[in-house]
């Protein structure tokens, strides 16, 4: 398993059709006005937003260690423009917006699931299926135009080197073009660790982790909008996951009891996206900090406490000689560090140490 080292730079890209609410979703998010209008391709440029990873240890850990600052974990939003059949071919400007794809961590498909005499859509109906079915070939047509490219140099250099790594990697090229060309992801191929890294270099679109999330209209029929989930479950399977919100309803607050309402659905929704990108993920969080600073960071699941120490300061990691860990909550719980101490419920590890969500921890590390 590849480490996550990009503690403070998740990012995740949000899909869609013309008119799907991906800009409105966006809004709601990040706070941050971007053009919101009835009609195709009102965003060209990709717009980012960052917002800050809701957590109530770290505020508490700060708290506790008066910390003059406090650094949460943060995932970026980027607002890619609508794509449409074609797009792969570079049908309504598609070439450059499947171009940000490629630099994000998590693929959010916002799929529109309401009808609206006020909203045109692009296809003249409503069929969230058959959107991500649509968005989700024109990735496929994508990567499979990368994979020909990199089978083409591939083999190529097999004529001058019949190195047996390069070998494998071309037999592997031939079953990525394989797996495409039935209409399937990358994401859902079932390949060695080895191969997944090698997969991982090649950026590809449908290689994403996905997150499917439906845009419904507050009283709308709940039985159509369970069908559809339903079927989109049974669609990405365990490579994804399944949320549903009233994108429309967050973006309009009138009165204070209006503004609490949206207020708690919006965090709902916010919290939901973020739990949804960290299981997707295999994220955990772990806590360093002092009076000057306090910080929460993400690391995958299943990572050591040297790649841990390379998150927080690559110098840490590379000069990494130890690491003094105990469960922030019991840290919090028992009043600060000299109380754990005393109690015997700080452990020193060594490098082959797993680090566990909920960790704080203290390097040691000889970079002089």
């Amino acid at each position: 398993m590849s480490e996550v080292t990009r503690s403070h730079t998740l990012s995740l890209g949000l899909v869609g059709l013309p008119n799907s609410g991906k800009s409105t979703l966006f809004n709601a998010l990040t706070k941050q006005s971007v053009p919101v209008e009835n009609y195709p391709f009102c965003t060209i440029d990709k717009n980012i937003g960052v917002v800050q990873i809701p957590d109530e240890r770290l505020e508490k850990l700060a708290n506790l260690l008066h910390s003059e600052r406090v650094v949460p974990s943060v995932m970026t939003f980027v607002d890619i423009a609508g794509l449409l059949k074609g797009a792969s071919k570079g049908e309504g400007l598609g070439n450059q917006f499947l171009g940000h794809i490629r630099e994000v961590d998590v693929v959010i498909y916002v799929l529109r699931a309401f009808n609206s005499e006020e909203v045109v859509h692009v296809y003249n109906r409503v069929d969230p299926i058959d959107d991500f079915e649509i968005l989700e070939a024109e990735l496929i047509l994508k990567d499979l135009e990368s994979m020909e490219k990199k089978h083409h140099n591939l083999f190529k250099s097999t004529r001058v080197n019949s190195d047996s790594n390069l070998l494998k990697e071309l037999e592997l090229a031939e079953k990525i073009i394989l797996w495409l060309k039935q209409g399937k992801p990358v994401i859902e191929m079932e390949i060695d660790r080895k191969s997944r890294e090698i997969v991982n270099g090649y950026q590809l679109l449908t290689n994403k982790r996905r997150m499917l999330l439906l845009n419904c209209k507050e009283g709308q029929e709940e039985e159509k909008v369970i069908r559809w989930i339903e079927q989109l479950k049974e669609i990405i399977g365990n490579e994804g996951c399944v949320l549903q919100a009233d994108l429309k309803l967050l973006s309009e607050i009138e009165g204070k009891q209006e503004y609490q309402r949206v207020q708690e659905k919006q965090i709902s929704s916010v919290e939901s996206i973020i739990i949804g990108a960290y299981r997707l993920l295999e994220l955990i969080t772990f806590y360093t900090g002092n009076q000057q600073e306090c910080n929460a960071w993400s690391i995958q699941r299943g990572a050591d406490i040297k790649s841990a120490a390379s998150v927080i300061h690559s110098d840490l990691g590379k000069y990494f000689i130890s690491a003094d860990v105990v469960n922030v909550e019991k840290l919090i719980s028992n009043g600060g560090w000299v109380s754990v101490k005393e109690k015997g419920l700080v452990r020193n590890h060594g490098k082959e140490y797993i680090v566990e969500d909920g960790d704080y921890i203290i390097v040691l590390a000889n970079t002089r």
